[in-house]
């Protein structure tokens, strides 16, 4: 065992924790005081990634289908998942002294995109604060509303379930019918949205903006890096145009019958849980074809890097559309602000996009060649694909009706969507030596 721990690389040891906690979950949902019912292990082995992955699909009733103890496990499974096995033990090591190797320090500084100039240990422990005294405010303030409805001890638990779920980006609630009859409750909606918000910035966005200590927002926005300020405009895009997208197109649609305070509620929660979250106030399979399409966009791009979101990331949309612009002006250098940035983003950037969509294009014409899979399915297949990927667990009721080859799929589609597809291929490369050599360039014609 020692040898082989010595062998694995940090990223591998990354990977492997993720298996072993999936399992270990399965193992857990699998015993007789987790389920009402029984349930068989393929659905134990497909909830229990969903929650560690911070996914939010499901083929059970999470409020229905399980006990209090199987709902305990299944949210210490998105609490565990959520934060990273490797953050947790890392965490634990810092606190009773112990030092951190090399390796793991480069790992560490990898996963978190390189742009702290804080100490490791800080960003740790960070993480963990901040995780915490979020979900403790935001449960507090959903106690306030569900204790109206719900007997004390019944709120407490919906408040903290629904509050850990949000801000780890899950989409996992015990409610039967999630928070569609919440749609028009502002303090629930605006408070799990901004939860989720929170959850999906990063925890470097995170650190940036909590530990400045002025409060006027030129001195704050100067003091911020590119990476946090690439991350906030690009999520206040993505928010605001998804939130109107959604309003205009869905306007006669499923909105139809709302007023236009429920209206505005439930399209700026869908723009902001679709990205990676998966509560929905309104019924996902009822939404137009070109509703779809849009939130398909929105989980394939998610949340941002060091964050529990899932997706290719909002730096990365950013770097390759400021790299599109500075080519087309004919640009030799990218340039944001007084900083040009390195090729090194942008050739990162592009694989990412480039792998995730192949990944994705690849599982969906897999499932759809699936016999029992109809071709009106198509796009479900597609949404729910990039659903799992982007870790939303957004779903057109299309993961209750699948076979259980099919719910292996998705459940490697969400272990490569939580970890992502680089770390996954760096993992698969860290033991390759690499040859430094450099050959005659060519020219192939372009468009």
């Amino acid at each position: 065992m020692k040898k082989l721990q010595e062998y694995l690389s940090p990223i591998e040891k990354v990977l492997l924790s993720f298996v072993i906690l999936i399992f270990s979950g399965a193992f857990l949902l699998c015993l007789p005081v987790c389920t009402t019912h029984g349930i068989t292990f393929i659905d134990a082995l497909f909830t229990s990634t969903s929650a560690v992955c911070v996914t939010g699909l499901v083929v059970l009733d999470t409020a229905k289908d399980f006990t209090f103890i199987g709902q305990v496990v299944i949210l210490l499974l998105i609490q565990l998942g959520g934060l990273g096995i490797m953050t947790f033990s890392v965490a634990l090591l810092s606190l009773i002294g112990s030092s951190i190797s090399i390796k793991w320090r480069f790992t560490l500084q990898n996963m978190y995109s390189d742009v702290s100039k804080l100490p490791v240990r800080h960003v740790l422990m960070r993480i963990v604060m901040y995780t915490f005294s979020i979900e403790a405010c935001i449960a507090f303030i959903l106690f306030t509303q569900f204790i109206q409805q719900f007997p004390f001890h019944v709120a407490i638990w919906h408040s903290i379930f629904h509050s850990v779920s949000a801000f780890c980006n899950a989409g996992f609630s015990t409610f039967s019918n999630n928070l569609m009859d919440y749609n028009g409750n502002t303090v629930v909606i605006v408070s799990i949205g901004l939860n989720i918000i929170l959850g999906g910035l990063g925890f470097l966005t995170l650190t940036e903006l909590f530990s400045n200590k002025t409060f006027k927002l030129k001195k704050l926005w100067k003091a911020l890096t590119i990476h946090s300020r690439l991350v906030l405009i690009v999520t206040a895009i993505l928010i605001f145009s998804g939130m109107l997208l959604f309003l205009v197109i869905e306007y006669n649609g499923i909105l139809k019958t709302m007023p236009l305070k429920e209206k505005l509620l439930a399209s700026f929660f869908q723009s902001v849980t679709a990205r990676t979250a998966g509560f929905n106030s309104v019924d996902i399979g009822a939404l137009q074809e070109g509703t779809c399409l849009m939130l398909i966009v929105l989980m394939f791009i998610g949340g941002s890097p060091g964050s529990i979101a899932g997706g290719v990331k909002t730096s990365t949309v950013a770097v390759l559309y400021i790299y599109l612009i500075s080519r087309l002006k004919g640009l030799r250098q990218i340039v944001i602000g007084e900083r040009a940035l390195s090729y090194d983003n942008v050739e990162r950037a592009t694989t990412l996009v480039i792998v995730s969509g192949i990944f994705i294009f690849c599982t969906t014409f897999v499932l759809v060649l699936i016999p029992t899979l109809p071709v009106s399915e198509s796009l479900a297949s597609l949404f729910e694909v990039t659903s799992a990927f982007g870790t939303v667990g957004l779903s057109m009721d299309f993961t209750p009706k699948t076979l259980p080859i099919e719910r292996i799929i998705l459940c490697i589609v969400m272990y490569a969507g939580r970890l992502g597809p680089l770390t996954l291929i760096s993992a698969l490369t860290s033991h390759r030596k690499t040859v430094n050599i450099r050959y005659a360039e060519d020219h192939v014609m372009i468009g």
